[in-house]
């Protein structure tokens, strides 16, 4: 839709009956030894708490997380240290999303059904609150200049003006169940993806003030869309994660939006994440190799046995069945600093994770940790892309004093 295409580079191999990838590109397969991403941090968010998401700003200079606690705690990503704590929430938090380009201000959505706009440098933060009618108040994101803020709410999606303070449209039509991840691209801000329980994720016009004229297109992705991450140098891979942990793989660049790129069907199965007794993998996150141009996923078990419940492997997109290439690993007893010697790593399921620039991953999850690792793969020849698209670019950022 008005993008640059780039190549995902998926190989044409037989499927394997392991985990049913079907893949659609010619091959150009890079070999790599095994790396590690190292525990280098840890902090405590609250004792039975759940950090449902993780997030940087634009230009990576401080973290958000999103909690069952309905608040949100705002982190330095180089000390780990508790900066700012903004309340005012009365449910658990559900999502958090960053201005594209102003790192003071994020948005988020909570069952208690409102959204809430944040201004960091405010003495009262909490500068904008949106009724969104429902408990089902999933995904939050913020587009259009940072001058909308869309939130999925049950099966609609409600548009706002920030500035103005005001609902600018709701989407109806679009989805039939509830809708569970919503995104504006981050290089063309006006169009919006979505995704719902429906199976579609729909792409928006929000130029458009009807509906109908509003939808794009869709994609079928067969199974319920829990999440999407848009990836690659331009943004126009788009990896979706069902509610199951099925992964596919699609294209969203101008000339080949719709077109399925790959799908693995059994990473729950993963023998390197399952075993007899009940334990099974599931998805992360998804990130984007610079070095392979390769889409790589983050997978978790979820095990009652805590050495595999602490697995996190990194696997690349391009073989029969996804490789791994890197373990996201606790640092050795003897290295690990006297001044921090009690790295344990998670010990419940990870439930969001993003790449900073440098290579350094933050996750999150049901155990009430932030963990921050960075690499040791000299060997493997990883890059991962910065989550955030802006702060990637690493460009200089002029902040407007009231963006809202």
């Amino acid at each position: 839709f008005g993008l640059e295409t780039s190549t995902v580079s998926i190989p044409t191999l037989p499927s394997s009956p392991r985990c049913h990838q079907k893949v659609h590109d010619r091959p150009c397969i890079l070999k790599m030894s095994l790396g590690t991403f190292e525990l280098r941090h840890q902090v405590l968010v609250g004792e039975d708490v759940y950090v449902t998401r993780v997030d940087c700003n634009c230009s990576a200079s401080q973290l958000a997380s999103a909690t069952s606690e309905n608040s949100i705690a705002i982190f330095d990503p180089a000390t780990m240290g508790v900066v700012q704590r903004l309340e005012g929430h009365g449910d658990g938090i559900e999502d958090i999303s960053w201005f594209q380009s102003h790192p003071s201000c994020l948005s988020s959505c909570s069952r208690d059904g409102f959204a809430r706009v944040w201004d960091l440098r405010a003495e009262d933060p909490a500068v904008r609150a949106f009724e969104l009618r429902t408990d089902e108040a999933y995904t939050c994101s913020v587009g259009r200049g940072d001058n909308a803020l869309a939130c999925g709410a049950a099966e609609k999606v409600h548009l706002f003006d920030i500035a103005a303070g005001k609902r600018l449209t709701i989407y109806k039509e679009t989805h039939t169940d509830t809708v569970n991840h919503v995104r504006f691209h981050p290089v063309d801000t006006t169009k919006l993806m979505t995704g719902s329980v429906d199976s579609l994720v729909a792409l928006l016009n929000t130029n458009e003030a009807k509906e109908d004229q509003a939808l794009l297109a869709i994609i079928p992705n067969e199974e319920c869309v829990e999440s999407f991450e848009c990836v690659g140098p331009n943004r126009d891979i788009l990896c979706s994660v069902s509610t199951t942990d099925q992964v596919r793989i699609w294209g969203i660049g101008q000339h080949d939006f719709g077109s399925r790129k790959a799908e693995f069907l059994g990473m729950r199965q993963h023998p390197l994440l399952s075993d007899s007794e009940g334990a099974h993998g599931y998805v992360v996150s998804t990130f984007y190799d610079e070095i392979s141009s390769q889409v790589f996923l983050l997978a978790g078990c979820n095990s009652e046995d805590e050495a595999m419940r602490q697995r996190l492997l990194l696997f690349r997109v391009g073989l029969p069945e996804p490789e791994v290439v890197a373990s996201l690993s606790l640092p050795k007893l003897e290295d690990q600093h006297e001044a921090n010697p009690l790295l344990s790593g998670h010990t419940g399921m990870v439930r969001s994770a993003v790449s900073l620039p440098g290579g350094v991953v933050f996750t999150s999850g049901e155990d009430g940790l932030i963990c921050c690792w960075s690499g040791q793969h000299e060997e493997a020849s990883i890059g991962l892309e910065p989550s955030n698209y802006a702060a990637r670019k690493q460009g200089r950022l002029t902040e407007r004093s009231t963006p809202y």
